[in-house]
């Protein structure tokens, strides 16, 4: 009996990797959805419709875009996680849920409950006022001491934010939201004071409906989405202070076969690199950063550990 199980084992062994192989030569061969863990609005799902709208014809399938927001970006991965690990479910995510998971005591799952198969772009975190409430930097810093500003946004803006109030010794009230858009439209609602919002959702707020206060982060503005911006946008670098800048990354089911992984993450740069998604990308204020399959995994790691201590300042 124990000889007939192995024989059985072999068999299935040989029958998986002929399979693996088909699948990486026929993948895909039915329609791929692109599920983002946020509402619609928000800064991942307006570059996720621009790259769907052109993955098309490299995926040689339809790639839809489908929202799943709920619980700070965790409801989407735990249906990732429920999907058939057969690659046609991509996920695309900020480090939003992965702050999520880091404060909760007792989470449904864990960050390393995903394969990463790249980065698209590397995200700031502005904050966004109105100039005649908050002219300049200085001017917030006297508001917070008369009063409790209300800034809102999802987890990973508002930690940007946070750590720079905590270096600066600045206390504000920060606001949660389970997405960028809706954090927008109390803003612009008057129900907070401030939102911290991407380069992408600043460009569709300012000049009209506000400015950019600061830039939390450590990176850089390309120099025409600064120009868009006002120009001489204000860095934490400048107030002396460290900032914190955030993948958007791209992953799938953790049980999904590596070579089907592999052959998703050849065409996401195949995507990433297109010239009309650069173009769209850019003009949308959030330019391709793209990072490989290979060291978005290794940075993936270090992150998630740097997420665990910066994620106390939100509590």
């Amino acid at each position: 009996m124990k000889y007939v199980v192995k024989m059985i084992g072999a068999a299935a062994i040989a029958a998986g990797l002929a399979t693996g192989a088909a699948a990486q030569d026929d993948y895909p061969s039915k329609p791929v959805t692109w599920t983002i863990p946020f509402g619609a609005g928000g800064g991942t799902d307006q570059l996720a419709r621009l790259l769907a709208a052109e993955a098309d014809r490299i995926f040689g399938q339809r790639v839809s875009v489908e929202n799943r927001p709920g619980a700070g970006g965790v409801a989407g991965w735990e249906y990732i996680l429920d999907q058939p690990a057969d690659g046609y479910t991509i996920f695309n995510a900020s480090p939003t849920p992965i702050i999520t998971l880091l404060s909760e005591s007792n989470p449904p799952i864990q960050p390393t409950d995903i394969s990463i198969l790249g980065y698209l772009t590397t995200y700031s975190s502005l904050m966004v006022g109105q100039e005649d409430m908050f002219p300049d930097w200085d001017s917030f810093v006297a508001t917070t001491e008369e009063r409790g500003v209300t800034i809102g946004g999802t987890n990973s803006t508002l930690l940007g934010m946070a750590n720079l109030l905590d270096q600066a010794g600045v206390e504000a009230v920060l606001v949660p939201y389970a997405s960028t858009g809706e954090a927008v439209t109390d803003y612009l609602g008057g129900h907070i004071d401030a939102a911290v919002v991407t380069e992408a959702t600043a460009m569709t707020i300012v000049p009209e409906n506000g400015r950019v206060i600061v830039n939390s982060s450590s990176r850089n503005l390309q120099p025409e989405i600064e120009e868009a911006l006002g120009g001489d946008v204000l860095m934490a670098e400048d107030l002396g202070f460290d900032g914190i800048a955030f993948p958007r990354w791209v992953g799938v089911h953790p049980d999904t076969p590596e070579d089907v992984q592999a052959r998703i993450s050849e065409l996401v740069e195949e995507v990433a690199s297109d010239p009309t998604v650069k173009e769209a990308f850019a003009k949308a204020g959030s330019p391709i950063d793209y990072v490989s399959r290979e060291e978005a995994a290794k940075d993936y790691s270090s992150l998630v550990e740097r997420m665990r201590s910066a994620s106390e300042l939100l509590e």
